[in-house]
């Protein structure tokens, strides 16, 4: 289609590709860029972005830019704002120089934000035309909204209990067990998300019941749409194996017996074929029961056996395939006769009937109890947008007006994550003709279906855009991350496991990933490897399981890239170099052998940063502490105060418990507690006295006090904070503790009290296995790293293991008594009232098996974003019992004809990842010593493929001697025979160390902490450095007040500072700043939550102002291509240079960060930012304070770059005054 804006001619120098280049100016109807991973769809989103203001002259405010995550759109703010900086600086017209420094400062209030936040905007804008009171409060805590839905349910089932309607008695124990009702309640709840997450909920509701209105089965929309076409299929697929199986066999004479049963049995799958065809599902059902499978024939002469035994074993793979997949379909949908399933049907339909009317009346009991307490959560955000949108006054629609003339373009980042109603919202605010919608994704990479993502509304776009109806389809697929042995690894994999049926997209030649990054050197050290575990060895007894023995087989490969420095690419350093720690990652499904890694991790000495080690309430740290808020609340509970007094805070060992509870066996542990103090006076009873005198102090304490002030009085006289820093994980724990104060001020910002109703949220979170994320600890050490593959999502390492790949997949999902599908709706099992047992209904089977295709399909997209975050080294760790039990589970698909395997080959419900890596590597040519056991069809297209890949057999044993090298060596002394000398032992006994003053001090120290040694004001060389006297604090035992237990509550002059100092390095210096320049930059500040509001109406923006209208500052600006600002340095000093009673050689490590300086071809100019209160009268005392700090930096300047420092200015904004120290005397 022709534009006002054609896409421009490429520059031969361009770096883009050419369908990155037809992405970034392409427009005039809808686009879908579908963007293979590490295909730079980012750099394309911003350049697109850059060139709408660039070439027509957009404002920057007259773009939506829709991302999934509030960090992704302050990255994509930055590189705006970046990208907008260098068109300032390349441009030379001078109209478009003020049209791009306007777009920045329109851009931190710019429309660059999720769904969620622009949704909020709308709301604030036109709140009135649905009678909405704007002074809402968010409901982000998930406290405070699972707690409210629970209370809103408890007061609706007593209600529905009270209205004494059998049918809600019936439907309360379909779902539910003898023990309790809570399996309504789940499904109360889970319906609530499935229903909100549609444009309407309601509508969606009342369709839930269709289904079950089924008289005749052949002729109704669920055996029409759903059923037939799916038994249809797989039955051209199992046609498809008796037809190998005939091949096979045919035209030998022997093999006769085998032919007639294949071909019988084919006739048979025909037939059934036949009548499917013509709906006649009773012929249909006798068919399926009165099929039967004969013994697979066997030839009993030897020579015969010995001439055909591969085609006899190949025929009989196909013949068992062809019957495991027969009966699967005859379980589903034909186990019972068709007028067996209306009846179950129609006995369901009234239990389903009175679920939706009890659902819409959670869902206005809900509604309204946010209302009455003026809250929405972020799903009420886009139900009111998309009603604010579609409502009409007088045939017009004035927000949808609004909007749709406003922008000029809507981009959406992940597209391929978004559900049905935020699709309906973007249809809302999007222009039908020309299309205006401009949306990225990957399909491949959709993993959110927990949060409802729709990956079929991309997946349909995706075919209709390629023929051009209602839009235009972009392919990225060149990959600019990975080395090119990578992709081919995965190329292999994917071309055989992903098709519509699982995965749901054919990852056809557009699907591949195409090496587009040609700097990584040749070498070939580079194979992707499977580090495979053999479990049936000599197993040493501290590796205690298959994951265990994993885990140390992966800390050994690190130990050994780390140890034979192992070289990678630097892509910033553009040479090979040693790898590191920190380059490594390993890739998680679950966070569940967290604990494990580090314990494993710990022993070999390898640095480990796992941010979140499991899940929160589970960790020991803070079950220990909800046990023993659960006692303060009520110490009649004899497993939380068992387990309080046999933790560290108590420390009593189990033989102690035990003869507590003989004081009083019949009783709560508590009052037995109680008898064994009155009857004795042992060491038990002592620690015993001192708790419980703790506990009632505490008891009290929680009655008139806050929860959070409550734990800090705990953590402040159990000491228990200390404790968990010397557990593995140590700062984790810490962090998870402090978080707990958080959460707890969280919670009583709330619409709830009390430690009760606190206690209450975390058993309910526990109960229905939910948890918070542990709180994130900073690591910035060389370290190995661990994250979840949901977590490594839009990240790329150099070298990635990908862990746990034998674990089978998390199918629990399908194994309830009800089945959710956003188009088929409900699927119910049915208790029979009369035998008690649950029956499954056709649709329950239906969309089980749906959701099974779907939850395989997520499973192996995980697969996909695993292996491609890898940038160079790829390593796939899993396990078998040995050799001979891999290649049986990987020639499964050996006799496939298809270059993709067949999918009951992928639909396994016990499969695993390395399942399926295994089944597509197995056919390879690499694969050729393995393959000489099995029959195998080698395909032309795998015969060729470029991939490679090693397989590496690990056992026990090897791993056994290994851990030996790696483990620290204990040293022991030897102890000659005969007497000890007395006297030698008493002078090492008595020894004193001759350097003491070195024990005072650390070997790293930090600039701001030097600063206070100096008082030599004529030391201008800084050589020696003379401390004032002895100085003693500056040691790593002494450690600040944690900021929970401080009262201090106003903001110190060096967080003002810190603020200040941040401004000045990220405010923009292509010109003399402005006072909206400054106040631009601190309000984005504000809303990434850099700053605080508190801190931000500190700085002083007069003071800056003031600085950059001075002869320095103006000399910083003009020369702002020579600046550094806040850079960081290192540097070794003597020990004596600075710390006068040392005696020994030792070296200290000073490390600082300069706030800037000027560096030209010949020397270097210095300068130092300090907020301080200035007078004249106190000039020397800060010159004198100052001087030796400044010195360091000039020190180090001089050495690092060769260069003299010409000048050292110490700035004091506040005063507007400049000093040259190197002019001072």
């Amino acid at each position: 289609m022709t534009t006002n804006y054609p896409i421009p001619p490429k520059a031969p120098n361009e770096i883009y590709t050419d369908s990155q280049w037809q992405a970034i100016y392409d427009q005039g109807t809808n686009l879908l860029v579908s963007a293979s991973a590490g295909s730079g769809k980012t750099a394309v989103l911003v350049r697109r972005v850059i060139e709408k203001i660039k070439r027509q002259k957009l404002s920057v405010d007259q773009l939506l830019v829709v991302t999934f995550t509030e960090a992704a759109a302050t990255e994509m703010k930055e590189r705006v704002q970046t990208a907008l900086q260098e068109a300032i600086n390349e441009e030379t017209d001078q109209e478009l120089k003020n049209h791009f420094a306007h777009q920045l400062t329109l851009l931190p209030t710019a429309n660059i934000s999720t769904l969620h936040s622009f949704c909020s905007k709308v709301i604030q804008r036109f709140f009135y035309l649905i009678d909405l009171d704007p002074s809402y409060r968010m409901l982000t805590d998930d406290t405070e909204m699972i707690l409210l839905k629970e209370d809103v349910w408890d007061e609706l089932r007593e209600t529905f209990y009270e209205e004494n309607q059998e049918i809600f008695y019936r439907l309360t124990e379909n779902f539910s067990n003898d023990r309790s009702d809570s399996g309504l309640e789940d499904l109360i709840l889970s319906m609530y998300e499935f229903a909100r997450a549609n444009p309407n909920p309601f509508q969606w509701l009342d369709g839930l019941v269709e289904n079950y209105r089924v008289k005749d089965l052949a002729v109704s929309e669920l055996y029409q749409q759903s059923i037939r076409p799916q038994v249809l299929d797989k039955l051209h697929e199992i046609d498809q194996m008796y037809h190998w199986l005939i091949s096979t066999s045919q035209g030998a004479e022997e093999l006769q017996k085998i032919t007639e049963l294949g071909q019988n049995e084919q006739a048979r799958i025909q037939q059934i074929e036949q009548e499917l065809l013509a709906d006649r599902l009773s012929d249909v059902f006798t068919l399926f029961k009165e099929f039967n499978f004969p013994t697979y024939p066997s030839p009993r002469k030897k020579e015969i056996k010995e001439l055909y035994g591969d085609v006899i074993a190949e025929g009989k793979a196909y013949r068992d395939q062809a019957k495991k997949e027969l009966l699967k379909i005859k379980e589903m949908y034909f186990a019972v006769s068709p007028e067996e399933q209306v009846e179950r049907l129609q006995a369901a339909l009234p239990i389903v009937e009175e679920l939706v009317r009890v659902e819409k009346r959670f869902i206005e009991e809900y509604s309204a109890k946010k209302r009455e307490k003026g809250m929405l959560d972020f799903n009420d955000l886009e139900h009111f947008t998309l009603q604010i949108l579609q409502t009409e006054i007088n045939g017009d629609r004035p927000a949808e007006n609004y909007y749709r003339k406003r922008f000029a373009e809507i981009l959406v980042d992940e597209y391929q994550d978004i559900n049905q109603l935020q699709e309906t919202v973007l249809r809302q605010l999007s222009r039908e003709k020309p299309g205006n919608l401009f949306m990225v994704g990957d399909v491949k990479q959709s993993i959110y279906g927990f949060r409802l993502a729709d990956p079929t509304l991309f997946i349909q776009k995706y075919h209709d855009f390629s023929e051009e109806h209602g839009g235009r389809r972009i392919i990225l697929a060149e990959n600019f991350r990975s080395r090119k042995e990578v992709l081919d690894f995965t190329n292999l994999i994917f071309t055989q496991l992903m098709d519509p049926t699982v995965g749901q997209i054919e990852y056809d030649e557009q699907a591949e990933l195409i090496n587009g990054f040609t700097n990584f050197p040749d070498t070939d050290t580079f194979a992707p490897e499977l580090l495979i575990y053999q479990k049936d060895g000599d197993v040493p007894e501290w590796i205690e399981d298959k994951s265990m023995g994993e885990i140390f087989m992966t800390a050994m490969k690190i130990r050994q890239l780390i140890d034979q420095k192992f070289e990678i690419y630097d892509k910033e350093q553009k040479e090979m170099r040693a790898v590191r720690y920190e380059d490594i990652v390993l890739l998680i499904p679950t966070r569940s052998n967290n604990l494990t890694i580090l314990e494993v991790f710990k022993q070999l000495g390898i640095p480990l940063a796992v941010n979140d080690t499991q899940n929160y309430f589970q960790s020991t740290e803070l079950r220990i502490m909800i046990a023993l808020l659960q006692i303060i609340d009520n110490p009649y509970q004899d497993i939380p105060l068992a387990a309080v007094l046999r933790s560290p805070i108590v420390g009593l060992q189990e033989e102690e418990l035990a003869q507590i509870r003989l004081a009083l066996p019949q009783k709560e542990y508590y009052q037995a507690v109680k008898r064994y103090l009155q009857d004795n006076e042992n060491q038990t009873a002592k620690k015993l006295a001192a708790f419980m005198s703790q506990l009632n102090e505490w008891r009290e304490f929680a009655r008139r006090e806050s929860l959070a002030d409550l734990l800090v009085k705990i953590y402040n006289e159990t000491a228990y904070l200390d404790y968990v820093l010397g557990m593995p994980a140590g700062q984790q724990r810490h962090a998870n503790l402090l978080a707990l104060i958080e959460r707890a001020k969280d919670y009583e910002r709330s619409s709830f009290r009390g430690l009760y109703q606190f206690i209450r949220f975390i058993e309910k979170m526990q109960e229905k296995d939910k948890d918070l994320g542990e709180p994130p600890i900073e690591e910035t050490r060389d370290a190995v790293r661990v994250m979840t593959i949901h977590g490594s999502k839009g990240l790329e390492f150099p070298i990635v293991f990908l862990m746990d790949m034998s674990k089978s997949f998390n199918l629990q999902d399908t194994r309830r008594n009800y089945v959710f599908d956003e188009r088929l709706g409900l699927g119910v099992k049915l208790l029979t009232p009369d035998t008690r047992i649950r029956q499954d209904t056709l649709l329950f089977q239906t969309v089980k098996q749906k959701n099974l295709n779907k939850l395989l399909s997520e499973e192996m997209r995980k697969l996909y974003v695993a292996l491609t975050r890898a940038e160079q080294k790829l390593f796939l760790v899993g396990s078998y019992e040995n050799e001979e039990a891999t290649y049986k589970t990987w020639s499964k698909g050996a006799l496939n004809e298809k270059i993709v395997l067949d999918a009951g080959l992928r639909s396994g419900q016990k499969d695993s990842f390395f399942d399926w890596v295994g089944l597509t590597l197995f056919r390879h040519p690499i694969m050729e010593n393995y393959q000489k056991d099995y029959q195998i069809n080698r395909l032309p297209s795998l015969k060729q493929h470029p991939a490679v890949f090693k397989l590496n057999f690990i056992e026990p044993q090897t791993i056994a001697e290994a851990v030996q090298t790696y483990l620290p060596a204990v040293k022991t002394l030897d102890i000659p025979q005969g007497a000890i000398n007395i006297q030698s032992l008493k002078q090492r006994l008595s020894f004193k160390y001759p350097y003491p003053e070195a024990t005072k001090t650390t070997s790293y120290q930090s600039v701001s902490e030097l600063k206070r040694l100096y008082d030599d004001p004529d030391n201008q060389e800084n050589i020696p450095l003379t401390p004032s006297q002895p100085n003693y604090r500056f040691t790593e035992s002494e450690l600040g007040e944690p900021k929970f237990l401080g009262t201090k509550k106003e903001l110190s002059a060096a967080e003002i500072g810190t603020a200040t100092h941040l401004v000045m390095q990220l405010l923009p210096l292509t010109e003399i700043p402005q006072r909206n320049t400054i106040e631009n930059l601190i309000e984005e500040l504000l809303l990434r939550q850099t700053l605080t509001s508190e801190i931000a109406e500190k700085i002083s923006i007069d003071s800056i102002l003031q600085f950059f209208d001075s002869p320095f500052g103006r000399y910083l600006v003009q020369h702002a291509n020579h600046l550094y600002r806040e850079e960081p340095f290192a540097m070794l000093l003597p020990a004596d240079q600075l710390f006068s009673d040392y005696q020994n050689q030792d070296e200290i490590l000073i490390h600082g960060i300069i706030d800037g300086y000027l560096e030209f071809d010949d020397k270097i100019i210095l300068y130092d930012l300090k907020t301080d209160y200035y007078t004249p009268q106190k000039e020397q005392q800060l010159i004198n304070r100052y001087r030796g700090q400044l010195y360091l930096y000039k020190d180090a300047l001089e050495k690092a770059k060769q260069k003299p420092v010409e000048a050292v200015y110490l700035i004091f904004l506040r005063a507007n005054q400049t000093i040259n120290l190197l002019k001072t005397s």
